[in-house]
């Protein structure tokens, strides 16, 4: 008699329960019940609004005070990420890994409290508050779950594309699986190229009006000088610059017109002669051969010309993953609406909200497909979405339970001493494009 095994589809949750635990310090029981309790709010208009959420034990100020006195080590919480990304990922590119990298803004406008706050750029417009800036795996060939393994806020005095490179820099040292990241345009820089090598590739929207560089023609023998480091001037946006692609894909779509892929293989620009790039040329047209878009999409691969571009270009696409995140944890799952009076708590704010993502992520698996009527049904094979897995993890948190101890009573509090004034806390200005650092009114 043959006895078939099956493995829990909640085990890499456990584990990863167990593993995050001790990394969180010294008030790690508090912490790990607000990233529960953060996973499974999903109606949360506040960060002390998740305090409702059954799987918390601990009252309310545990909240805020469990987010103040918790100190994570990201040393050991990046690395535990991306290989939980690399174990329970499946999406691979000949067997490349994709990651997206991103940032997204954390409006703190009526918060004079809160240090180093500046002007950032958001869906609504220029806000007042703080960047973050996440690097993660898209997990699988469908839906839109990412894995989040870095999370950083971008200072004042720093920049997107600098702190990007950094992370790609901490993923390369952590991971064990070649690499393509995806990024926008703004990503195009010296210091985000440089991280291009024989296990690291990129792919980045350039923009329409960007400058590249064919290589030099040969220099004439016994002539004197410089060798020249640039050939002839390519301008995206001026087609008589472009002569004759390398290679041309056309890919027909089921409901009819089809994608023409234009490459433009060994070019560089200006700062990096050295660094060959393709430039990749996408464009929709109609059934009636009419452009679909008013422009094409531009892409930079640092990577060899021969891909199957028919399907290859649309790794970039897959970045667009990471705006899921953004959108789904400010909406759902309470990121952006904590207001804690110091920047430090609202980094490790990020962390546990991150981390919270994780927890559901990994109970997709085992998620019970609760919908609304007039939603559809997941289809076979994929898993639930984020929104419907956080209405089931009431359910899956009782099923593995917490590591935490229970809360001990420790009495009524003593109180401030008699005649004690608090000192109010200092008041920093925003801080303009420019400018170096807050300077405290």
């Amino acid at each position: 008699m043959m006895i078939k095994t099956t493995e829990d589809p909640l085990d890499p949750l456990r584990q990863f329960r167990e593993a995050v635990y001790p990394i969180l310090d010294p008030s790690r029981d508090a912490a790990f019940e607000i990233i529960d309790a953060i996973a499974s709010s999903r109606d949360a208009r506040s960060a002390v609004e998740v305090s409702l959420s059954p799987t918390m034990e601990r009252k309310f100020s545990s909240v805020y005070k469990g987010v103040e006195r918790t100190r994570i080590d990201e040393e050991k919480l990046r690395p535990l990420l991306v290989r939980q990304a690399e174990s329970f990922g499946t999406l691979l590119f000949n067997g490349w890994a994709l990651y997206a990298l991103d940032h997204s803004p954390y409006p703190r406008e009526s918060a004079p409290t809160v240090s180093d706050r500046g002007f950032v750029h958001g869906a609504d417009g220029v806000v007042v508050g703080h960047r973050y800036s996440l690097l993660g795996r898209v997990m699988f060939e469908t839906g839109s779950w990412v894995g989040i393994v870095d999370a950083e806020r971008i200072a004042t005095h720093q920049t997107p594309t600098a702190v990007g490179a950094a992370q790609i820099v901490r993923l390369k040292e952590d991971s064990t699986l070649p690499l393509i990241v995806s990024a926008d345009a703004e990503y195009v820089t010296d210091v985000v190229l440089d991280q291009a090598d024989g296990r690291t590739r990129l792919m980045i929207r350039l923009r329409g009006n960007r400058k590249l560089f064919r290589p030099p023609e040969p220099k004439p023998e016994n002539s004197r000088g410089r060798k020249p480091q640039h050939g002839e001037k390519i301008q995206l946006n001026r087609e008589e610059t472009l002569r004759r692609p390398d290679k041309v894909t056309r890919v027909e779509r089921p409901g009819g017109g089809w994608v023409m892929i234009s490459v433009w293989e060994n070019v560089h620009v200006q700062s990096r002669p050295n660094l060959p790039l393709c430039a990749v040329r996408v464009e929709v047209f109609r059934s009636d051969g009419k452009p679909r878009y008013n422009r094409p999409l531009w892409l930079v691969w640092t990577g060899p010309a021969e891909m199957d571009w028919a399907e290859f270009w649309q790794v970039y696409l897959k970045r667009f993953c990471l705006e899921c995140v953004h959108q789904f944890t400010k909406n759902s799952m309470c990121w952006t609406r904590g207001r804690f009076g110091y920047t430090g708590r609202e980094e490790r704010w990020t962390w546990m909200v991150m981390l919270a993502y994780w927890m559901l992520l990994l109970s997709a698996p085992a998620a019970n497909d609760l919908r609304r009527p007039w939603e559809k049904p997941v289809p076979e094979g994929k898993l639930p979405t984020p929104g419907r897995v956080q209405r089931d993890y009431l359910r899956i948190f009782l099923e593995v339970g917490s590591p935490t101890s229970p809360p001990k009573v420790r009495g009524i509090a003593p109180g401030r001493p008699k005649g004690y004034r608090p000192q109010p806390r200092p008041h920093f200005r925003v801080v303009y494009k420019g400018k170096k650092a807050a300077a405290t009114c």
